[in-house]
């Protein structure tokens, strides 16, 4: 059977909270009627680790993207999706240490690898996603001392439009 892609663009924001900071993006989706969905994203990662991290303060941003994709498991929407994502920070880390007194900067590359689930709901032209991600923080590139790194979690809303 061949299947027919007929590609429909939507624009979408979205925010996710983590316990040492916030996500905010700009995506460009493309839904498939075979309930696929791929987005492209891209936005700003602000972050405090407070004493999570390597050191006994860490706080940073920084700008990224990446891209997910989401699998529905009903053709019709709104459904129940799940679904993967993958992320590349650029981000610059302020950190300081106590004892013995230092501080400094780190410039990192952060890739984010994420499993993701969500709730789709829609609300008229536009549709509002409730999201769940578990993933990690893996330092790719550092430059300057190390910050700290590892295992993620996300909670988010998404308004597509």
């Amino acid at each position: 059977m061949l299947l027919v892609y007929l590609p429909v663009q939507a624009q979408s924001l979205e925010i996710q909270a983590y316990p040492a900071g916030i996500i905010g993006v700009v995506g460009y989706t493309v839904l498939s009627p075979d309930q696929m969905e791929v987005r492209f994203h891209a936005g700003v990662n602000l972050t405090d680790r407070r004493d999570w991290g390597d050191n006994d303060s860490e706080t940073g941003s920084g700008f990224g993207g990446g891209v997910d994709l989401s699998w529905f498991f009903l053709r019709e929407r709104p459904a129940l999706w799940v679904g993967a994502r993958v992320d590349v920070w650029a981000l610059t880390i302020d950190w300081r240490n106590d004892s013995p007194p230092s501080s400094g900067d780190s410039r990192i590359v952060v890739l984010q690898p994420t499993a993701r689930a969500g709730l789709r709901k829609t609300i008229g032209v536009m549709s509002l996603d409730f999201t769940l991600g578990l993933g990690a923080e893996i330092n790719t590139v550092v430059h300057g001392r190390d910050v700290g790194q590892g295992a993620i979690l996300l909670a988010g809303l998404r308004l597509t439009l």
